[in-house]
C-alpha cells in the first residue's frame, strides 16, 4: 500500500492512537503484514508506523551485519533498541510507546502523514510548520518527480 494524505489525532490517557480507516482498509495482510513496527523518524522529533512485511524486507536488506565496525554496531544497537512491534485492536488503535513518545518529545496532538511506504507522526505544529515552509520552496522541484519518469529523473539529477 502507499500512504497519502494526512490525518489529525490526539492521543487519550493510554497513549493509544487510532489509525485512520483508509490506512487500515488498504492494507492487504498478505503482503503488508497484520502489524507495524514504530522506529524513528527520518527527520529529528518523528516516529515512522512501517507495515510488519514491509519493515522485515527493509530490515534483510540492510544487511549490516556485513560491515564490520563501530558504525555499524552502534547503528544496530541503538535502531533495533528502538523499534516496537505494534499490533492494532478492532477499532483500529493501537498504544504506542512512552519511551518513543517521550524521545523525540511528539506530545499529545500528532499528524499522521503518508510517506509512500510508512506513515510518519510528527507533533501536529510542527508538521503544519514543515508543510508550509517546504511547499512553496520546494514545489518547482515536486513536479519536475511528477513530470519524469525514474530514469529520466536520474539522467538530470
Amino acid at each position: 500500500m502507499i500512504f497519502t494524505d494526512a490525518h489529525e489525532r490526539t492521543l487519550d490517557g493510554k497513549n493509544r492512537i487510532q489509525i485512520p480507516s483508509e490506512y487500515r482498509n488498504g492494507l492487504d495482510p498478505e503482503v503488508d503484514g497484520d502489524a507495524f513496527y514504530l522506529c524513528p523518524g527520518e527527520r529529528k522529533n518523528t516516529l515512522s508506523l512501517c507495515p510488519s512485511k514491509r519493515f522485515e524486507e527493509r530490515v534483510r536488506a540492510l544487511r549490516t551485519s556485513h560491515i564490520a565496525g563501530d558504525e555499524s554496531l552502534a547503528f544496530e544497537q541503538v535502531f533495533y533498541s528502538l523499534v516496537s512491534r505494534l499490533e492494532m485492536d478492532k477499532q483500529g488503535r493501537m498504544v504506542l510507546p512512552e519511551r518513543q513518545l517521550a524521545m523525540v518529545n511528539l506530545g499529545k496532538e500528532i499528524t499522521l502523514a503518508g510517506a509512500n511506504e510508512r506513515i510518519d507522526l510528527w507533533r501536529t505544529s510542527e508538521y503544519k510548520e514543515f508543510i508550509e515552509a517546504n511547499f512553496e520552496q520546494r514545489w518547482h522541484k515536486l513536479q519536475r518527480f511528477l513530470r519524469m519518469a525514474g530514469s529520466e529523473w536520474e539522467d538530470k539529477t
